[in-house]
């Protein structure tokens, strides 16, 4: 088996908001949020109508209730075998048009494979699938494959042939990293579990009204664990008692040993700043990041792609013109993977290294880049430097990118800028009075913002601002004010017009311009 990196979780829970940093030798590497006002989407499994076929797309819109009709491809109308070796048990299917599958008007069951992005309403698939700590069951399949991680020729023959001992017939299977190495009462139970799932799942869908949701996935922080479970976890610190509570029940049968390394977090520093988690958020939400050398790397999204340009910025080394560019591309092809696992980037990628004129330091700068991206959970592909000496490459996600999460299109500029969302900023201010506390009880407070984030406040965030009244015993007025940043707030003590914010301050101003 591979040797893996020791990997650290930390999760930070509030009223309003949990989020989930990995982190390896210190780095933040991944961030995963969800918010209380937020529905989280991918795994849940509905009762949908088919509301229009495509022919011509070879696609079908579906209503499943949620506003925005989800979209189901022909290609997700059947499992993908992408990972699966056929078993014994199998036979192949003839290939279908959808129009001789799906007809308007028709009930379908539908998994949601991809969180809704922008104007895009959620991806769906009709061949649904349960994930364990050990495999994935997928009902109405009779494909059994072996994650493609698992190298060992006999050890994929064992997982195989033990599952099977398990698996009635009928039902397909993906036995994921995590087996690898693990006894088979870990597997029948892992599987009793999913097989149990499925059966209720299906009672459910027989008596649910249409566009409905009929199974929802289990919280994150548990789906989270789930997925990470091939990994070596080094620690895992929460902040929440009943988030901790929730996490240890699901581990104390499944993995004992991770169970003693379950931490909660006490202390009075917030648990992100102690880990020094804030700042490396608040970078990867700029455009520029700058490497250790004193080379930057500039990332900008657009509708169609993203692309990455690599500059030598400060960085100008000695004689070695060509070693120095070498040495700065190498550098970036590291933290350019790192980017773009942390701020989960989807779609075309295009990366502009700085020109080299040896043939062999491309391919040393190409095989560093491809070599970064293996920890990738994602599995980018990395293809050939093109003749104009740019790196073309794909990546797959499933939710929102760190930029969508934390911000929306600028109402001033258009969407040509990037401001923090209103839910952010309430984020941020929930974590200033947390900060302040017992400094700030009972005093007269003023909260001056941009009018849009006060009438968020007022409105779909009432509750925080009355939270805090309760909570810390403040008499709190909101005030509009056309600050030139809308990503900031300022907080006046009125007693004396004194303003404080900077000094319970947990965020970095971020100008994202």
């Amino acid at each position: 088996m591979e040797e893996n990196m020791a990997t650290d979780i930390i999760i930070n829970t509030t009223t309003h908001e949990t989020r989930i940093a990995l982190l390896e030798e210190g780095r933040l590497v991944e961030l995963w949020l969800e918010r209380s006002a937020e529905q989280r989407m991918v795994g849940d499994i509905y009762k949908g109508r088919v509301e229009k076929v495509l022919p011509g797309l070879q696609a079908a819109f579906v209503d499943i209730g949620f506003g925005k009709s989800g979209f189901l491809a022909f290609s997700d109308t059947a499992f993908d075998p992408g990972d699966l070796e056929p078993d014994d048990r199998s036979q192949a299917k003839p290939a279908r048009r959808i129009e001789d599958a799906l007809k308007s008007g028709q009930e379908v069951m539908v998994q949601v494979s991809k969180e809704p992005i922008g104007s895009k309403g959620p991806r769906l698939t009709s061949h649904v699938s349960f994930a364990g700590r050990f495999c994935v069951l997928v009902p109405n399949e009779e494909r059994v494959g072996v994650s493609r991680r698992v190298e060992d020729r006999a050890e994929r023959r064992r997982l195989k042939e033990e599952f099977l001992k398990h698996l009635p017939q009928g039902y397909g299977l993906v036995i994921r990293t995590a087996a690898e190495g693990e006894d088979e009462k870990g597997f029948g139970r892992d599987l009793k579990i999913l097989l149990k799932t499925w059966q209720q799942v299906k009672r459910d869908y027989r008596k649910a009204k249409i566009s409905s949701r009929v199974y929802s996935e289990p919280p994150m922080v548990i789906s989270f664990l789930r997925e990470l479970a091939a990994m070596e976890i080094g620690s895992l610190v929460v902040d929440d008692k009943r988030t901790h509570d929730q996490m240890a029940e699901y581990v104390k049968n499944l993995d004992p040993a991770l169970r003693k390394r379950l931490l909660l977090y006490r202390e009075d520093i917030p648990l992100f700043e102690a880990y020094d988690i804030e700042a490396q958020i608040e970078k990867a939400l700029q455009q520029k990041v700058w490497l250790k050398s004193g080379g930057r790397i500039v990332i900008e999204q657009t509708e169609a792609l993203v692309t990455v340009d690599v500059n030598s910025g400060r960085y100008t080394g000695k004689r070695d013109a060509e070693g120095t560019i070498t040495r700065v591309n190498i550098e970036a092809a590291r933290e350019i993977a790192r980017q773009l696992r942390l701020r989960d980037i989807g779609g075309i990628i295009v990366i502009d290294f700085i020109d080299m004129d040896r043939e062999a330091n491309r391919r040393k700068v190409l095989a560093e880049l491809k070599e970064a991206l293996k920890d990738d959970r994602s599995k980018p592909k990395v293809y050939e430097i093109s003749p104009l000496g740019l790196v073309e490459m794909s990546r797959k996600r499933v939710r929102p990118s760190l930029w969508q999460a934390f911000s929306h299109s600028c109402p001033t500029c258009q969407g040509t800028g990037r401001v923090l969302s209103p839910e952010t900023m309430a984020a941020r201010l929930e974590r200033w009075f947390l900060q302040a506390d017992r400094n700030i009880r009972n005093r007269r407070l003023e909260v001056s913002a941009h009018p849009l984030f006060i009438d968020y406040l007022e409105r779909q965030g009432r509750k925080l601002a009355d939270d805090v009244k309760k909570r810390y015993k403040v008499d709190l007025r909101l005030k509009r004010d056309t600050l030139d940043n809308v990503s900031q707030f300022k907080i006046t003590d009125l007693a004396g017009g004194r303003d404080i914010t900077r000094e319970f301050s947990v965020d970095r101003w971020v100008d994202l311009d």
